[in-house]
Parts: C-alpha cells; structure tokens; sequence
C-alpha cells in the first residue's frame, strides 16, 4: 500500500522562505543607497516593496552581515542624547551584494522562462 506524499508547505511557507533567502540581499541594496538604522530598513524594505516584505527582526541578518564584514556600524547621538546605530555597507559588501544580485536574477530568469512554457514543452 502506497503512502500519500504530503508537499512540505503552502504558499504562506513558500513566501516566507523565500522572504527569508532574500533578507540579506535587501539589506545590502538599500544600505549601498545610504547608511541606515535598523527600524529605518524594515520600514523601507515594507515601503518599497509595497509591503509584499516585511520583517519582525532583521537581527539575524544583521549579525550575520556584520560577522561576515560586509556591513559596519556607527552609533551616531540624536535628539534628547539617544543613540542610534546605522549600519553602512563596505567595499566586501558592495562585492557581494554583486555577486548575490547576478545569482539571484540568474535563477529567477531561469525558473520564469521554466513557467513561462506553461502547457507548451509536452
């Protein structure tokens, strides 16, 4: 007797995986245009993106973009002497976000000419 094969997700799971693989990505572009604070890239990636992405915590990228040298950061004094920490990209940044931008619309290029065939390779 044959078991029935569940699909690992929905579309829910798909967008979030898919969120989360273009996370560092994200970061990287909008810190190239212009140093940022944390809470100032989560409003522009959901302001740019028409709020098709959003994040709880870029943390977890920032960490990882930061342990991996490709973002710095500054604290800088504002209003009322709060710290504000912006996050700048560096020169290994900048390659990799090269590197991850050819890769990325490589695959996308691929996987849309793949459905694009809808109903017409057999």
């Amino acid at each position: 007797m044959s078991r029935k094969m569940k699909i690992t997700g929905n579309e829910d799971t798909f967008a979030e995986s898919l969120q989360n693989s273009l996370g560092e990505m994200l970061i990287l572009f909008l810190l190239k245009q212009k140093p940022m604070y944390t809470y100032e890239i989560t409003q522009e990636i959901s302001r740019i993106s028409n709020s098709v992405f959003s994040y709880k915590s870029l943390y977890p990228y920032i960490y990882r973009l930061k342990n991996a040298g490709c973002i710095d950061e500054e604290s800088k004094t504002v209003a009322k002497n709060r710290t504000r920490i912006y996050f700048h990209i560096t020169d290994s940044g900048r390659e990799h976000l090269v590197n991850i931008k050819r890769k990325y619309r490589e695959i996308t290029t691929a996987a849309n000419l793949m459905l694009d065939l809808d109903e017409m390779i057999y």
